[in-house]
């Protein structure tokens, strides 16, 4: 499984399978714009594993500020807007924690060792 970390979701267009993980680099603060953690999956047995946990997460999330679940053919896209009030920088070190801390959960609900 692999996760990648971006400001936008259009700047995320790899392939669908890697063997390890991988975060990008911080990108700048922009007005508007949204956290993105991509979430992909190339086992199609462990594919639906994680459509299945995804609609708990949704539930889950549904209740917290800002959060939004995109549904991929290859795994799901977590999306949260950037707060423009909190220091940018310190928001992006917190997103690189929760989603970061999400694959790992993801790792376990699919059996795939971290």
């Amino acid at each position: 499984m692999e996760v990648l970390i971006s400001m936008r979701a259009e700047f995320i267009n790899k392939g669908i399978y890697f063997e390890q993980s991988s975060f990008m680099q911080m990108p700048t603060a922009r007005t508007g714009e949204t956290f993105v953690a991509e979430y992909r999956e190339g086992d199609n047995e462990k594919l639906k594993l994680l459509k299945r946990y995804v609609e708990i997460l949704e539930k889950k999330l549904s209740e917290d500020n800002g959060f939004k679940i995109e549904n991929t053919n290859y795994g799901f896209k977590l999306l949260k807007p950037v707060d423009q009030n909190k220091d940018y920088n310190e928001e992006w070190d917190k997103w690189v924690i929760i989603a970061s801390r999400l694959l790992n959960e993801l790792k376990q609900v699919i059996g795939e060792p971290d």
